[in-house]
């Protein structure tokens, strides 16, 4: 079933609903659908981002070494020595 199909089946259906609570539940739904956002990236952890979260991640990572916090790679390799 194709989705021109499926969304006139679904509108046939809905057509027949005459409990107000199931059509408000519908249209929840829809609307939280509407307003999700896609997911574009994922942390380390595996935990998605949204494209808002990830700009703010990456914000927040520019951040920290304009401030400094940031490991260089010479600091790295001498702590790789000690592992």
């Amino acid at each position: 079933m194709g989705a021109v199909e499926l969304r006139n089946t679904i509108l046939s259906k809905l057509n027949t609903i005459e409990d107000s609570s199931i059509l408000q539940g519908v249209l929840r739904y829809i609307e939280e659908y509407n307003s999700k956002d896609e997911i574009v990236a994922y942390t380390v952890q595996g935990e998605p981002l949204t494209k808002k979260e990830y700009i703010k991640k990456v914000k927040d990572a520019d951040a920290s070494i304009d401030a400094g916090r940031y490991t260089t790679l010479e600091d790295l390799e001498k702590e790789m020595r000690n592992w």
